[in-house]
């Protein structure tokens, strides 16, 4: 259980480091052209895996299954990188990165609904938590200029992206049982390319490749690598053997790590508000899985 938990905060926190990267990135580069490069990329590497790994049995996937692939890959790839990567155009990665606390807010609820999955008082108070945070973020000193106009669009384009994470995670539960994380992970990378290939290919027309710096393109592998392969893999290691309301709660690594990129590189300000919503995010972690770890075996049967 605790190699799950370790997947999980790895995943996330991959994903957190990206937000201030792909703000980088998307100065540089169109934002559906670098979406699918980096797709791209990460297919060089997952395929010949795919191939490796021989998987000694791959189950007769129903209709119903290939709806879940091409939904975690809809929600949990394309509109997720649309929204998040427009998003940090608007605002800041430390702000973007505290805004995704509410994933656990949001898988949690639709982990009710859609997977039955029972809701605690501890991890309904973690939820609390995480809400917290993210009001004191995204509703902190309100103007009517342009400028703050600006960074509460940016704010609301994360918040999509936060709950087409949320869907990504309840479709890959639905789903680990059935395919390995490499299947799961090259599956749902094939999907991207393909969706994001007409809008890549009308950007690409018109850009120039040579313009690239070195350290942009180091930039981009990097973010292929760990957005598309490891954070991925480790994600759905980690989900097949915990409920998907409690995987969510390590989601809160994503503002954590988002936050400390953003100001160790970015030198984005950090203020009371940050620090006041990385304590709850904190605090979320910590509540949800003590519960687990003290009353692992209820959670898990239910």
């Amino acid at each position: 259980m605790k190699l799950a938990y370790l997947q999980l905060a790895l995943s996330m926190a991959f994903v957190g480091a990206n937000v201030a990267v792909g703000k980088l990135i998307v100065e540089h580069v169109p934002i559906f052209l670098f979406s699918e490069m980096r797709f791209f990329i990460a297919l060089l590497f997952l395929i010949p895996m795919l191939v490796i790994s021989r998987p000694k049995k791959v189950q007769q996937l129903q209709k119903r299954h290939w709806g879940f692939l091409f939904l975690q890959s809809f929600f949990g790839v394309f509109l997720f990188s649309v929204l998040m990567l427009y998003g940090v155009r608007y605002t800041s990665a430390t702000a973007a990165g505290i805004i995704t606390s509410t994933v656990p807010a949001i898988i949690a609820i639709l982990s009710f609904f859609i997977l039955k999955e029972r809701l605690s008082i501890s991890q309904a108070f973690s939820i609390c938590l995480s809400i917290f945070g993210i009001a004191v973020i995204t509703f902190q000193a309100p103007s009517l200029n342009s400028e703050s106009n600006s960074l509460l669009l940016g704010n609301f384009l994360v918040f999509g992206a936060v709950i087409s994470e949320a869907l990504f995670t309840i479709f890959a539960k639905k789903l680990s049982a059935i395919l390995s994380p490499i299947q799961l992970s090259t599956g749902v990378n094939i999907i991207g390319f393909l969706l994001f290939l007409p809008f890549a290919i009308k950007e690409a027309v018109t850009f120039n490749f040579m313009n690239l710096s070195l350290s942009v393109w180091f930039l981009i592998i990097y973010y292929a690598l760990t957005a598309s392969i490891l954070s991925f893999v480790l994600w759905y290691r980690g989900v097949a053997n915990i409920k998907a309301n409690i995987a969510g709660i390590f989601t809160g690594f994503i503002p954590i790590t988002a936050a400390l990129v953003g100001i160790v590189f970015l030198k984005e300000p950090f203020g009371w508000n940050q620090s006041i919503g990385i304590l709850s995010v904190l605090g979320a972690i910590y509540i949800g899985t003590r519960e687990k770890l003290i009353d692992g075996g209820q959670i898990d049967s239910a």
